[in-house]
């Protein structure tokens, strides 16, 4: 798996979770929570914009972080991520690169 691939699935992730917190059916918390909020007189689309952006800003933080280009809990390291077959995911600022295509210019 490259780091292309790898901050490709979180992408993934990250929309197949927030399309499942706008399911009508689900029966997650965030979805019944959702719900109310929406019965109460929020605006889903402000919701969803909202949630969207939670989501994004945490998955890119997470993802530089992993990639030493930022902070994780105030401390500043590198991570080396390795894949099931032992390769490793994040050289050179890999995840950072992608990162930034998949969820700041999306």
């Amino acid at each position: 798996m490259t780091g292309e691939e790898f901050v490709k699935l979180c992408y993934e992730e990250k929309e197949s979770t927030l399309r499942e917190y706008f399911d009508k059916s689900s029966k997650s918390e965030v979805a019944e929570k959702i719900r109310k909020l929406i019965l109460s007189g929020v605006s889903e689309s402000d919701l969803h914009e909202l949630i969207d952006l939670v989501m994004t800003e945490s998955y890119y933080t997470l993802l530089l972080g992993l990639d030493g280009e930022t902070s994780l809990g105030g401390k500043q390291i590198t991570y080396q991520l390795y894949d099931e077959n032992n390769e490793l995911l994040n050289e050179c600022g890999e995840i950072e690169e992608n990162a930034f295509s998949y969820f700041i210019e999306e």
